[in-house]
């Protein structure tokens, strides 16, 4: 098994993320791709502060190509939905929803990018904003806590218009009335009440930098929850994340004499590095580790934003 990336909510920013997805696949020799938002790279493709209808709309069909080629590369990807672009396939206003061009958008999102709701990488699911215990004990009662199964069933979820409105379920902590949901769940909502017995990989909620934030002391004991939603910006342009994404990669890709990725060589800090492992040998042993990576390329993620803004 090789390499998986997986990258956060990207909201238009295509133009300047994706060669520097490029430039991160090619350092660590990764052969699978996750968007959290829109393939393995964690969904909410969609809307960005101020966009136009052109904006999103070129911004898409660029991203489309990409993923074509890409795969030509011999890369998979996967993209999966984000409550943005989960209001294009129900076609119901959202936030920042651009009405107008809500059909285009969602043929691309259903046709080109086959976006998913949910996959599995190893033993992590991979999801937008998470699945809580307590949507799953609605939801889920009958499939076991494994990520594959999980996975599979919410994308027949998605598959049937019937339970969109289930998928769709915005809480409290997020501005609506209903159970956290797959696609709306905010990160205190994970941290309070995840799905125990599956690691986790989710985005939506923006952070400074990717972490495992079931690591500390006070969530000992707890499956990993790697929260990786670093390029979302303040209305005001501001970066909110540092631009880093997660690495998934083989037991013993870690190099233990240097600190460095064993795949890229990345040298994070101590502080964006960590092993994604349940607790117990026998756990450890299997499962994958996972590990940070500094947004690639030269400067930083707010340098490269505030070069990208001066340029447009």
């Amino acid at each position: 098994m090789g390499a998986t990336l997986v990258v956060g909510d990207t909201h238009l920013k295509h133009e300047l993320i994706l060669p520097r997805v490029d430039a991160a696949i090619e350092r660590c020799d990764a052969d699978r791709v996750v968007f959290l938002r829109g393939g393995q790279i964690v969904g909410d493709y969609c809307d960005e502060w101020g966009s136009t209808g052109r904006q999103l709309l070129a911004a898409l069909e660029l991203f489309a190509g990409w993923v074509e080629d890409t795969h030509a590369a011999g890369v998979r990807v996967d993209l999966l939905l984000g409550n943005h672009d989960f209001c294009y396939v129900r076609g119901k206003r959202g936030p920042g929803s651009i009405m107008s061009i809500m059909r285009n958008l969602r043929t691309i999102l259903e046709d080109a990018l086959q976006a998913k709701v949910a996959c599995a990488v190893g033993p992590y699911l991979c999801s937008h904003a998470g699945v809580t215990g307590v949507w799953a004990k609605r939801f889920l009662a009958d499939v076991p806590a494994d990520a594959v199964a999980i996975a599979q069933r919410l994308n027949e979820m998605l598959a049937d218009s019937s339970h969109w409105g289930d998928l769709d379920s915005c809480p409290p902590s997020r501005g609506g009335w209903s159970l956290p949901g797959p696609l709306w769940a905010d990160l205190r909502d994970m941290l309070d009440d995840a799905l125990p017995g599956v690691p986790q990989i989710v985005g939506h909620s923006p952070v400074e930098r990717v972490e495992n934030y079931a690591s500390g002391w006070m969530t000992a004991g707890r499956d990993p929850l790697w929260a990786c939603d670093t390029m979302s910006l303040m209305s005001y342009g501001a970066p909110i994340g540092d631009g880093s994404m997660l690495l998934v990669d083989e037991p013993g890709a870690m190099d233990g004499s240097t600190g460095l990725c064993g795949s890229c060589g990345s040298g994070a800090p101590g502080e964006l590095c960590g092993l994604g492992a349940s607790n117990g040998a026998a756990a450890a042993a299997e499962t994958p580790e996972a590990y940070a990576v500094p947004f690639p390329g030269e400067g930083t993620f707010a340098e490269a934003c505030k070069r990208y803004w001066e340029a447009h």
